[in-house]
């Protein structure tokens, strides 16, 4: 799984880079830069996957007022959910999506979005 940004806090991607939201470790965090008051979070899942959940954890929180789950459609971008608030966890259900790169889109925030972790999920085999 790779994923990207849009800004990373002073740069120190080794730190606060994008990896760190989705490298299952509660202890680091995708973080961005102070006064940034929209951002994105792009993850690439490696191939096209049913997905129907997230988990997004928020460093001090609340920061992020309103925020978007994207999907990518060739050039384009799909909305297929959205939010106003993410907070220390939240779990999101939706309408299965078949996606590859999919994106945390961050609208709105007070001040600098910090992740400190972002999952997808398959959609469950019954």
């Amino acid at each position: 799984m790779k994923a990207t940004a849009s800004n990373v806090y002073r740069n120190q991607v080794d730190a606060y880079g994008p990896a760190m939201a989705v490298d299952d470790d509660p202890a680091t965090r995708w973080a961005t830069d102070s006064g940034t008051h929209e951002a994105w979070l792009e993850v690439d899942l490696g191939k096209p996957e049913a997905i129907d959940r997230a988990l997004i954890a928020e460093a001090y929180a609340p920061r992020v007022e309103e925020f978007e789950l994207q999907a990518r459609q060739g050039e384009t971008w799909k909305t297929f959910a959205r939010g106003t608030r993410i907070g220390d966890g939240l779990e999101m259900k939706f309408d299965p999506v078949m996606a590859q790169v999919v994106r945390l889109n961050i609208v709105k925030a007070s001040e600098g979005p910090t992740i400190w972790e972002f999952q997808l999920f398959p959609v469950k085999e019954e």
